[in-house]
């Protein structure tokens, strides 16, 4: 999980919500359609660096959804269009069924809330990560483990394909240099040309901090 700061909505998604609400009409996420949607799912990938807000795997339009943080189920209409309250999520593959999308991070955690937060500014502080890729509850915190350990299961963050994910990127990391290491870390905080952060660069940088110690 990667601390996320929320931007500002979209002009035409406030224009949207402006008129719906001086018409008097009953509006809420189900009645969002395109254009507006495709500009909030466009905006949240975008603040995000085109990486699942829970997962940190890469993620384009094509295979991720507009994940609620408070659910849908348990909020009023205001409050599931909130955009401080969405973010973008892996799972969506528009060329499978959805019966055949993966069972983690928003398609996991359904009507559930989870206990840390990726608007939280600490919430990296909670996970680490073993070198075969399982995301743990940070050992020498024990106020954070219990959080961290109710999130991991509820999005199913040690589903295969993710430790598969993340063990793959730690072992395209063997053998660099120190040198190497502190160079790479600054990639890793920051957003490409492109606008995009490289996929699991929160368990990249986890991993030069345990084994090189560069933070």
């Amino acid at each position: 999980m990667k601390y996320i700061q929320k931007g500002k909505e979209p002009q035409n998604f406030s224009d949207w919500k402006a008129t719906q609400k001086s018409l008097g009409v009953n509006y809420d996420y189900k009645s969002l359609s395109n254009p507006e949607k495709k500009a909030v799912h466009i905006s949240l990938l975008s603040e995000q660096g085109y990486i699942c807000c829970y997962c940190c795997k890469r993620v384009e339009q094509s295979n991720s959804h507009i994940e609620h943080l408070a659910p849908q189920s348990k909020t009023d209409s205001e409050l599931s269009l909130d955009y401080t309250n969405m973010l973008g999520s892996c799972g969506r593959d528009t060329n499978k069924p959805e019966y055949c999308w993966p069972e983690y991070c928003g398609n996991k955690k359904g009507d559930r809330a989870i206990a840390v937060s990726p608007l939280q500014a600490n919430c990296e502080e909670f996970f680490n990560y073993s070198s075969t890729g399982e995301i743990l509850p940070t050992a020498n915190n024990l106020a954070h483990q219990k959080d961290a350990q109710t999130t991991i299961e509820v999005l199913g963050l040690n589903h295969f394909d993710l430790t598969e994910g993340r063990k793959q990127a730690f072992e395209a990391l063997e053998g660099i240099t120190q040198e190497e290491a502190e160079l790479l870390a600054q990639v890793c905080q920051q957003m490409d040309a492109q606008g995009r952060y490289q996929p699991f660069c929160n368990a990249v940088l986890s991993f030069f901090k345990n084994y090189f110690g560069v933070s």
